[in-house]
């Protein structure tokens, strides 16, 4: 695609949709607000002066807008993607933006949006690979995964619900055993409140980049803002480990280093874990211990087990 390609946007088209994390979303619903961009010649037209060689607006203002109404997603990211895939039929290369003016983030703020590129060729190169590399059209391998949520603002419980129903409700995550509750000191000493903690097991055809990517866009939904280390959360939810101890992932990258670094030295992350699964072995400086050794030296971290109503 050359950088003067021909080009036809679609802006600024509002539409009321039902997506979100939160149950609220999916009932009340918002407004999205979607703009397309299509990579395509429009010489034809041009030189024709006939609707039926181009792009009819019309008509692609309402087939987004029937994506957008008939469907429900918990992320943006999925509702940018099903448009453009439905564009690549009209374009070869495609330029979806959602935005999600009305987020329920908690602090002031402009927009959210999501932005989406396809382009035909690659879109086909992908399904070529899927046949040939698994001509049986089976999944990835189902792989186990450690996550560890908390949560300080707000209503941390019924956030923490929230994210694990949404977790389970992905196509590809599937969440086997979830924890109590613990009530955990602050970590970093920030002077905030304490933060409420749960841990869950989840078996997962994704891989591991993919499942931190819906983590994060969960933590989006629910207001997570980044800006102090080890500050005030509305929901954070750390990937520890992925896979299991006999076949576990090690990966160090700029966006996601495996097993978590300091999983070791942390009460709030391995008590979670050890009342789910107290035979594990986790990684540490000296190497694998049992992770019930690891955290009876932790000291006193001043957490506390919930009780089940």
């Amino acid at each position: 695609m050359s950088a003067d390609s021909d080009r036809i946007e679609l802006r600024g088209l509002t539409v009321r949709g039902n997506h979100g994390v939160f149950d609220f979303e999916k009932r009340e619903g918002q407004d999205f607000v979607i703009d397309v961009t299509l990579h395509t010649s429009v010489s034809r037209a041009a030189a024709t002066d006939d609707i039926a060689d181009t792009v009819h607006y019309g008509e692609l203002a309402e087939d987004v807008a029937h994506i957008v109404e008939d469907n429900t997603f918990d992320l943006i990211e999925t509702l940018a993607a099903r448009i453009a895939e439905h564009c690549l039929d009209m374009a070869e290369h495609v330029e979806i933006v959602v935005h999600k003016p009305g987020a329920p983030i908690q602090r002031s703020f402009n927009d959210v949006s999501v932005t989406v590129v396809r382009s035909r060729d690659t879109a086909d190169a992908a399904a070529a690979n899927t046949v040939v590399d698994d001509p049986a059209g089976t999944e990835p391998a189902e792989t186990e995964a450690y996550l560890n949520l908390g949560a300080n603002l707000g209503d941390a419980a019924d956030t923490l619900e929230q994210a694990v129903a949404a977790l389970d409700r992905h196509p590809k995550i599937t969440v086997i055993r979830r924890s109590s509750l613990y009530r955990t000191a602050p970590w970093g000493g920030v002077d905030q409140n304490d933060f409420l903690n749960l841990g869950i097991i989840v078996s997962t055809s994704l891989p591991a980049p993919q499942l931190l990517a819906v983590a994060q866009g969960i933590e989006v939904a629910c207001g997570r803002t980044r800006e102090l280390r080890w500050g005030p959360r509305t929901l954070d939810i750390d990937l520890i480990r992925f896979g299991t101890a006999q076949a576990e992932l090690i990966l160090d990258t700029d966006a996601l280093t495996l097993p978590h670094p300091r999983a070791h030295e942390r009460a709030f992350v391995l008590a979670p874990w050890a009342e789910l699964d107290e035979a594990a072995e986790i990684r540490t400086p000296t190497g694998a211990r049992p992770i019930t050794a690891v955290l009876s030296e932790l000291g006193n971290q001043e957490i506390t087990r919930i009780p089940a109503p």
